[in-house]
């Protein structure tokens, strides 16, 4: 089975995004950020009023507006982080194999992925998962990276289920 598609910076982001939110170490690293760091807001008006003359109601308000402010926006930011982080690899010339047409082949023995500057061969055993969101489905080859399957390829639900069964079928036979 063959699928022909183009990858565009974006769909390099979501993978990166939902990458975050599906690894769990990251996951980790994202709740201890959001969640148990922006804490020191909530200490910090009582370091403050033994050095400031403004009353400790005033600080603890303040910090306590700072912390619902940060745990409310963390998770834009950090969108706005990769986002930024993304298109400046790509400007580098980083990661441009990635972006661009890509010519993926599911044959008996593996995924063969080609693009205009790389070609990558994985064995179905390789495959340590496959996840789907939304608009793609990724097929985990490691830790941290993984094919990149957009769903818009896809004529309509039937073809994708297809594939998508076909890869957990491959993917856990040989495992």
């Amino acid at each position: 089975m063959n699928l022909k598609y183009e990858l565009n910076k974006q769909d390099l982001i979501d993978f990166n995004i939902f990458h975050i939110t599906y690894s769990k170490l990251s996951r980790r690293s994202f709740y201890l950020q959001r969640y148990i760091l922006s804490l020191s807001f909530l200490i910090l008006p009582f370091i403050l009023r033994n050095f400031s003359t403004i009353p400790f109601e005033y600080w603890l308000t303040v910090c306590i507006l700072l912390y619902l402010y940060w745990v409310a926006f963390y998770p834009k930011r950090i969108r706005k982080i990769v986002t930024r982080k993304i298109s400046r690899m790509l400007e580098q010339g980083k990661n441009q194999s990635v972006i661009g047409r890509h010519d993926l082949t599911l044959s008996n023995t593996g995924i063969v992925d080609l693009s205009e500057n790389s070609e990558a061969k994985t064995q179905y055993n390789e495959i340590h998962d496959i996840v789907e969101d939304k608009e793609h489905i990724y097929v985990y080859v490691n830790a941290n990276s993984a094919h990149i399957i957009p769903n818009r390829i896809f004529e309509n639900l039937d073809k994708k289920n297809e594939i998508l069964a076909l890869l957990k079928q491959k993917g856990k036979s040989n495992n």
